[in-house]
């Protein structure tokens, strides 16, 4: 089905324009002429081209998304009518392109589709993880249910990346800025002092010729050098779209010391976090594996996660195929083993992502932690060695002087 944007009048001889979904344009005015509509514009709709041409079909906001899960999910649980229950969450969103989106897949739903069917419309409104879990929901009466826990996660994974956002903040800015001081020094500072040391008529010391040369070449090369690496940067970024470099690339930063663990349980938590949901809303284990490998950005987790879901399906428990990969944490591995003796895999899965975002938490602040007293004493010993350079000669003539 394809989106068509219209203009009609009424009964009464109003002007209406909206969206409504339809096989093709034929079948849009068909479906028009039954809401007694007559059709003056019809033509694909916007949002849709957007789409086809890669752009952000909605540039709907993160947070917007937890907001109206929320209220659909508070709204749905009072018995609210899902097209009703949709609407009222649209009017709510007045300047964000969530209200087109909403007001579309109500159409969608009063012409007699599915919620999770008209979610699939949207695609870069609604990833496919959330739809298959409306689906869920839907298959098993607990809608509600399933988008509370949708917009939980949501929060939960917003309030990682605040955190990861404002933790990075400083450390990036203190290291641009320092940069900065030296590149200054270096280009503006350096080459008037050695304008100087050329009247001393003597040796300058081993550091000064080092830092004189490294000013002289950061004058003729410094742009080639940026450019170089600007180029560089995008050629990783146009690399890591072929799986095969992103593969080796992921395991990499797995084996990393400190940042392959925070890499590891970042994964590990959202993995889990996500089955707990698909599990407690009655999916089955096997179709939970397949659905939640999507949300591992890590691509070797990712595959792991393909292959136990193999393994389920031939026959072997979740927790003995999650073992034999050997890229989850441990923890996970024996909450889902208890929660396969108790019978209770979603609370299992619930508990082990709240251990692995504490974890996930505390490690962030202590890699932090340690980084940004290690960038300050780095840059400082530059700033000191130019510094010195500078000041050596001066030294050295004052000491011949006496």
């Amino acid at each position: 089905m394809e989106a068509f944007d219209y203009a009609a009048l009424d009964a009464g001889g109003k002007r209406k324009k909206g969206t409504v979904m339809a096989s093709s344009a034929r079948d849009a005015r068909d479906i028009l002429r039954a809401r007694a509509l007559m059709p003056l514009e019809l033509a694909p709709s916007k949002s849709k081209k957007k789409q086809e041409t890669g752009g952000t079909a909605s540039g709907v906001k993160h947070k917007h998304l937890t907001q109206a899960t929320r209220q659909l999910a508070i709204l749905i649980d009072a018995a609210t009518p899902i097209e009703e229950a949709l609407k009222i969450t649209a009017l709510q969103f007045e300047r964000s392109p969530m209200k087109a989106a909403l007001l579309s897949i109500r159409a969608q739903v009063m012409e007699g589709l599915r919620l999770s069917d008209a979610l699939r419309g949207q695609p870069r409104v609604f990833p496919p993880l959330y739809t298959a879990m409306v689906a869920s929901g839907e298959t098993s009466g607990r809608l509600p249910a399933v988008l509370e826990r949708l917009a939980d996660d949501l929060e939960a994974a917003q309030k990682i990346r605040r955190k990861i956002m404002g933790a990075t903040a400083y450390p990036v800015v203190l290291s641009i800025v320092a940069l900065l001081v030296v590149v200054i020094l270096m280009i503006a500072v350096v080459p008037k002092v050695v304008d100087q040391f050329d009247s001393f008529g003597q040796d300058l010391p081993t550091l000064t010729n080092i830092v004189i040369a490294l000013s002289a070449w950061m004058q003729k090369w410094g742009l080639v050098t940026l450019g170089v690496f600007v180029i560089a940067i995008f050629a990783l970024r146009q690399a890591l779209k072929a799986k095969a470099f992103r593969y080796r690339w992921d395991g990499m930063m797995l084996g990393l010391p400190l940042l392959g663990k925070i890499i590891r349980n970042m994964n590990a938590a959202r993995f889990a976090r996500t089955m707990a949901g698909l599990v407690d809303s009655d999916t089955p284990a096997l179709v939970a594996l397949e659905t939640a490998q999507h949300t591992l950005q890590n691509s070797v987790m990712r595959d792991a996660v393909s292959e136990a879901a193999v393994k389920v399906r031939e026959g072997s428990a979740m927790s003995t195929a999650l073992r034999g990969t050997a890229v989850f944490p441990p923890l996970v591995v024996q909450m889902v083993a208890g929660g396969e003796a108790s019978g209770d895999m979603g609370k299992m899965f619930a508990k082990s992502a709240e251990y692995l975002e504490d974890e996930f938490d505390s490690s962030t602040t202590v890699f932090l932690t340690l980084l940004e007293p290690l960038i300050i004493i780095f840059l400082a010993g530059i700033v000191l060695l130019i510094i010195a350079a500078i000041f050596l000669p001066i030294l050295q003539l004052n000491t011949l002087a006496f």
